[in-house]
């Protein structure tokens, strides 16, 4: 569940039950310098030697936590409303996980089958694709719905990286 969208192309924060975790940005709108960062660029750099996918087709990074208790329930990181904005929509999602959880957190994948739970350690990453294959620009692939399952012991830290089907820092340089 995403809020309304601002000026900047971001979607602001909906309050609900589906999503109990913590967040902040790291991005470069604003006169944010966190995409600056030496560690931020690497980062940046080494997804995208993965996924073949200019760092300008990168969103913000997304910073999470997720204390005893917290999830996301199931969702899908495509948003209909971007296939008609200038960067397109969420083609592919990053997932990096930044700590290590003692139990629970993992990252639930339940429509596929055999359905797949990726546990939360240090260092590992995830990346999957939001939309299929033979329609790559408008058609969401529900089975890569997810789902963050409840920390039961220990915080789990995580960033995400949404990559945008086009260039997703021109249209909102100036911002």
């Amino acid at each position: 569940e995403v809020g309304e969208m601002h000026a900047n192309g971001q979607y602001g924060q909906k309050f609900s039950k589906a999503r109990t975790s913590s967040n902040a940005w790291c991005g470069f709108m604003f006169g944010d310098t966190c995409f600056d960062d030496p560690i931020v660029k690497g980062i940046l750099g080494r997804i995208s030697n993965v996924t073949r996918v200019p760092v300008t087709n990168m969103g913000e990074l997304q910073v999470l936590q997720y204390e005893v208790g917290q999830y996301y329930w199931t969702h899908g990181d495509f948003i209909d409303e971007d296939v008609n904005r200038p960067n397109g929509p969420r083609i592919l999602t990053f997932f990096l996980y930044l700590s290590d959880v003692e139990e629970g957190g993992g990252t639930h994948f339940p429509k596929l089958d055999p359905s797949i739970t990726i546990l939360p350690k240090k260092g590992k990453a995830a990346l999957w694709s939001n939309v299929l294959d033979n329609d790559p620009g408008f058609a969401e692939d529900p089975y890569t719905y997810h789902q963050a399952l409840p920390v039961k012991k220990g915080v789990k830290y995580a960033a995400n990286s949404w990559i945008y089907m086009r260039d997703h820092r021109t249209p909102f340089e100036n911002m």
